[in-house]
């Protein structure tokens, strides 16, 4: 009797301080719709890059843009020298340089097993890449979007939007730049492609991401 008793308070030991917990089941939906909850109501950054794509985003991008051969001139002298005059970076003093370029050449090298696929450009016929430029259909980072130099943080309510934006721009460019360029028979094929990349002292080759890509000698 004395083991029964023992085992009845036992029970009632362990029971006791769960009686104060209050399981929560974990809603992945529902952290979504908090997050989402920061977003203003009715933004929609697809519908904000659909609309701003073809009559102010590119038109900016290739106003700005400066032949990749005199940009990596200007960078290998001088890398601040060159973002400050054909560079953008807004109002944060460490943060990359964008640069908007234009580059044409031939390709090199391809790369469409990975999902964040890529060409490598010659641009001065030694039969080397000299820019990698995506070709998704992923496109990572916030290059597009901090290429433009009418687009800040406080042009939107807060870092959730920035954000999306951000992606948006990029899922525009793999849906509408990326996509439509074949894959197969790519080498040796002259590109021109207008686009931006952020400045990475410790890489071999700046990795272009495009707003237009044409196949085809120099227009």
């Amino acid at each position: 009797m004395r083991g029964c008793i023992c085992g009845v308070l036992v029970v009632i030991a362990m029971s006791g301080p769960l009686a104060g917990c209050k399981l929560v089941k974990h809603d992945a939906q529902a952290s979504k719709q908090s997050r989402d909850g920061y977003a203003s109501a009715g933004f929609d950054p697809n519908a904000m890059v659909a609309s701003m794509w073809a009559t102010k985003i590119v038109p900016d991008v290739e106003k700005r843009a400066t032949d990749y051969p005199a940009l990596r001139d200007a960078i290998g002298a001088d890398a601040d020298a060159a973002g400050r005059k054909y560079g953008y970076r807004g109002k944060d003093d460490s943060a990359p340089w964008n640069f908007p370029t234009k580059v044409h050449g031939k390709i090199v090298e391809v790369d469409t097993q990975s999902s964040q696929g890529t060409i490598g450009i010659d641009v001065d016929g030694d039969g080397k890449v000299d820019v990698v430029v995506d070709i998704g259909p992923t496109v990572l980072g916030t290059t597009l979007r901090d290429s433009l130099d009418f687009i800040s943080f406080e042009s939107f309510r807060n870092q959730i939007e920035y954000a999306q934006f951000g992606t948006a721009l990029n899922s525009y460019a793999a849906t509408h730049v990326m996509k439509p360029l074949p894959r197969d028979g790519l080498k040796g094929k002259e590109v021109t492609v207008t686009g931006a990349f952020s400045y990475d002292s410790s890489a071999e080759q700046p990795e272009v991401v495009p707003l237009a890509i044409a196949l085809g000698d120099k227009p």
